[in-house]
């Protein structure tokens, strides 16, 4: 009688460690984000988890982040962040809707000439994008320089947005169901002087509004060419963040 209990009692006792090692390997499941033990149910989870990853970013914000706010006081990382994110919208949006204007608002007025060429092809083509459902996850400084009066930063950002593509009505690329997982770099200047501006003024270029001739000094606040005064936001680009150049990574 006593070998038959305390052969129950080891069967007991090692169902008992099979349950404590089921509940283990469930709880650690459940840490990796999976909400069933089924191999279907598995499957079906792991799918859905690669479907969602977004695009991971590197990037050095404390490493620079000193740096910044010692070479310009009133840095504000949170309106970087925002401005990064509002500029990238309107570029996507006016390739959409192909508007050639947004290269025209003062928020674009010294992105370089590579990108305006590049936005012109996309916005004047026959090809039709459609960009929906933007959302931004991360933003990072990947790097910040300071030379000869001009500060020159770059974030990483990684966004989704569900992507269509049509050629003479055809779809060519379309993604509806899963979104589109991409990363920008964004980069923005920081012009401290008149002078720094004239120096690279192939770089940062401006037009005059009337004739379009380049812009060749600030400091007169005029157009040298037809005399034609320069409104506050060309004065103003002095001492605030432009963009200069957006690219998908």
């Amino acid at each position: 009688m006593s070998f038959l209990i305390g052969f129950i009692g080891v069967i007991f006792g090692i169902i008992f460690i099979l349950i404590v090692i089921y509940i283990i390997i469930v709880a650690k499941i459940r840490q990796f984000g999976f909400n069933s033990f089924k191999l279907s149910s598995l499957k079906k989870e792991i799918e859905e988890i690669q479907d969602s990853d977004i695009k991971q970013i590197s990037g050095m914000t404390e490493i620079f982040l000193p740096q910044i706010t010692k070479d310009i006081p009133n840095f504000n990382l949170e309106q970087i962040y925002l401005l990064v994110e509002k500029s990238i919208r309107k570029i996507l949006n006016s390739i959409e809707k192909k508007d050639i204007k947004i290269l025209e608002d003062k928020e674009f007025n010294l992105i370089n000439k590579k990108l305006k060429l590049q936005l012109e092809d996309l916005i004047n083509s026959d090809i039709l994008y459609t960009y929906d459902d933007i959302v931004f996850h991360k933003h990072a400084i990947k790097d910040y320089k300071y030379k000869n009066g001009i500060a020159t930063l770059e974030i990483t950002s990684s966004l989704e947005y569900y992507y269509e593509k049509k050629v003479d009505n055809e779809v060519i690329i379309k993604r509806k169901k899963k979104k589109n997982q991409v990363r920008y770099i964004t980069k923005l200047v920081y012009i401290v002087d008149s002078d720094a501006y004239e120096n690279d003024i192939n770089v940062y270029g401006l037009n005059c509004p009337n004739c379009g001739a380049v812009i060749n000094s600030l400091k007169n606040k005029s157009c040298s060419y037809c005399n034609t005064g320069l409104n506050i936001e060309v004065v103003n680009l002095l001492k605030c963040w432009k963009l200069i150049e957006i690219k998908e990574n």
